[in-house]
């Protein structure tokens, strides 16, 4: 038996995706579980030679389709006309995104090599949106029903999400289309899993699909350091808006004009494609005091950067980040570092229910983020006490190891 790993949003190293593969990987070996990855075509060959991944699928998991404004004007009701509404060029088409996508991905599996879908396998697919699901089961369906290996489906995003950072109007249709379709394989040769509680209770009451947990594997971190006197609040990973970046600059000066002794640390780390996360940055350059670091981060110099941070901003969009897991989030609590969350994400979730420490903030905006962090500032040493009590069973719970003590019981799951 191997397991297989088909991740199309493996590229580089700044992706979710690298670490859960290069994590869960190791945590493989240990065990003598042969294993084997296929990402994109646009992976890095440094990335691909050291993960040991093959390069495979045309399109990643963040592609977006836009079609042209006279496509999209031909496309137009005529209740769209009377109303008036202009075409948009520049806005993605979810429902080309979804053709295309899906299309794509079908056909990207029915070439995998042949041993890859061996019944005796287990495919591991790590992140599976709308533009993906309805492939996916196509590709199952198609094969003779002996012949389908076991597939561990990881629905990471909630039915709202796009890669353009806009929320979704035809995804919970078009999951309802793959989940009606993928009926007889559930529960025989197709498992589905998510991150954590909040988003199996999401697939459970809307698609009354049931799902295991299958952790973000991220938890195996050093503590934190008791917070200096002059605390650092830190922002790392991806600057997009859905998590919350555009809102750094205006928090920030709010802070510092109510003389808040505190120090920022903000990681730079994006494509140049969103113009709100281009202006952010544009605004960080200009104020002073704020330390900037630049580009992606490997494991190594990850670690030496966030041992500095005090507390972690986690101000993720509840609308467009929505429910899903976090591997900032999980190091953080895996370490004992406060967080700063905003309400209605699973960071802010798990602070409610007193699985992770810091402050929650609501409404999503830079005023609401700058009283939770002098909040969070003026009560610093205690918050870093109950964040370390409640680090040990964190860790566990989102370690590299109980991912793959996941993986294998359905491995070793007979079909029914």
């Amino acid at each position: 038996m191997d397991i297989i790993f088909l991740d199309n949003g493996l590229i580089g190293r700044g992706e979710h995706s690298y670490s859960l593969i290069k994590q869960v990987g190791e945590a493989l070996t240990r065990r003598g579980v042969r294993h084997l990855g296929f990402g994109t075509k646009a992976m890095q060959a440094s990335v691909a030679e050291e993960l040991g991944v093959l390069p495979h699928f045309n399109y990643p998991l963040y592609f977006a389709v836009v079609i042209s404004e006279r496509e999209h004007d031909r496309r137009r009701t005529l209740f769209a006309k009377i109303l008036g509404l202009k075409a948009d060029p520049t806005q993605p088409s979810e429902i080309d995104t979804w053709r295309v996508l899906n299309a794509s991905f079908e056909k990207d599996l029915r070439a995998l090599p042949p041993d890859a879908w061996s019944a005796d396998n287990l495919i591991v697919v790590p992140a599976c949106s709308q533009n993906e699901i309805l492939g996916l089961v196509h590709a199952l369906l198609a094969r003779p029903e002996g012949a389908r290996p076991r597939v561990l489906c990881q629905l990471m995003f909630g039915p709202n999400w796009t890669a353009w950072g806009r929320p979704a109007k035809l995804g919970t249709k078009l999951y309802r289309k793959a989940f009606a379709l993928a009926r007889p394989l559930i529960g025989k040769t197709l498992f589905f899993t998510t991150e954590n509680e909040a988003m199996r209770r999401l697939y459970r009451t809307t698609f009354r699909i049931e799902t295991d947990i299958l952790p973000v594997p991220f938890g195996d971190v050093a503590p934190a350091a008791a917070p200096a006197e002059r605390p650092v609040f830190g922002f790392f990973g991806n600057s997009k808006s859905d998590k919350g970046f555009h809102l750094l600059p205006k928090t920030i000066e709010i802070c510092r004009a109510r003389g808040l002794a505190a120090d920022f640390t903000v990681q730079l780390q994006h494509c140049g494609w969103e113009p709100a996360t281009v202006a952010a940055e544009a605004e960080l350059r200009r104020m002073q005091g704020i330390r900037l670091i630049e580009g992606v981060l490997n494991g190594q110099d990850y670690a030496a950067e966030t041992s500095r941070i005090d507390a972690m901003l986690l101000p993720y969009d509840p609308i467009l980040f929505g429910l899903r897991g976090s591997g900032i989030f999980t190091q953080s609590a895996a370490a004992g570092r406060p967080v700063v969350a905003s309400k209605g994400t699973f960071a802010g979730d798990s602070i409610t229910r007193g699985e992770a420490e810091g402050e929650i903030f609501s409404p999503y905006d830079a005023p609401a983020l700058a009283d939770a962090v002098e909040r969070l500032a003026g009560r610093l040493q205690g918050s870093h006490g109950r964040a370390a009590a409640l680090a040990k069973a964190f860790r566990q719970s989102h370690s590299a190891d109980a991912y793959v003590d996941v993986v294998l019981a359905h491995a070793l799951r007979k079909p029914e």
